[in-house]
């Protein structure tokens, strides 16, 4: 595995375990009200969503930055439209005609994730994204995906970036 997989791989995994022990914080105790227990059911739910999600931005993500386009594709609604921090908007054609592997990213990680709302069909994420260049510059950017589920699986629908100074 190159270091820069190992990187991903680490990350992914502190990501999710950080995440999945956001979820026991959120389990009704026995004693609870039932009003408590869908209450926190709902968080529950936030949390599974929010750990989903997140697979999901670190699978987008690494695609992106290696330039597969076969893998980003599929998870891309077909009614996309994603606006760059440059303010520039693009459909999902375009998108993918411009996803080119990323030679000048080193590192890259997901912060401050935030499940914003969700229902059954669709969700909106924000975090925070970082990367390192070669050269030891780093961007941070806050990121707004909207995601639609179609035929059981999510899609990115929207997404808003806006660096971050």
């Amino acid at each position: 595995m190159t270091p820069m997989k190992s990187i991903l791989a680490a990350a992914l995994m502190i990501a999710i375990v950080s995440l999945c022990n956001l979820t026991d914080k959120t389990k009704p105790a026995d004693n609870q009200s039932t009003s408590k227990a869908n209450s926190n059911d709902s968080a529950t739910d936030r949390e599974a969503l929010t750990v989903e999600l997140m697979k999901l931005e670190y699978v987008l993500t690494t695609a992106s930055i290696n330039g597969d386009i076969s893998t980003l594709a599929p998870h891309i609604a077909e009614n996309y439209v994603g606006t760059g921090a440059d303010g520039k908007t693009q459909n999902k054609n375009q998108l993918l005609a411009s996803t080119k592997a990323d030679k000048r990213t080193k590192s890259w990680k997901i912060t401050d994730a935030k499940l914003v709302s969700f229902s059954n069909d669709s969700a909106v994420l924000t975090y925070v994204q970082s990367q390192t260049s070669w050269r030891g510059q780093t961007a941070r950017a806050r990121i707004t995906d909207t995601f639609i589920k179609e035929n059981g699986q999510w899609l990115v629908q929207a997404e808003q970036q806006t660096l971050m100074r």
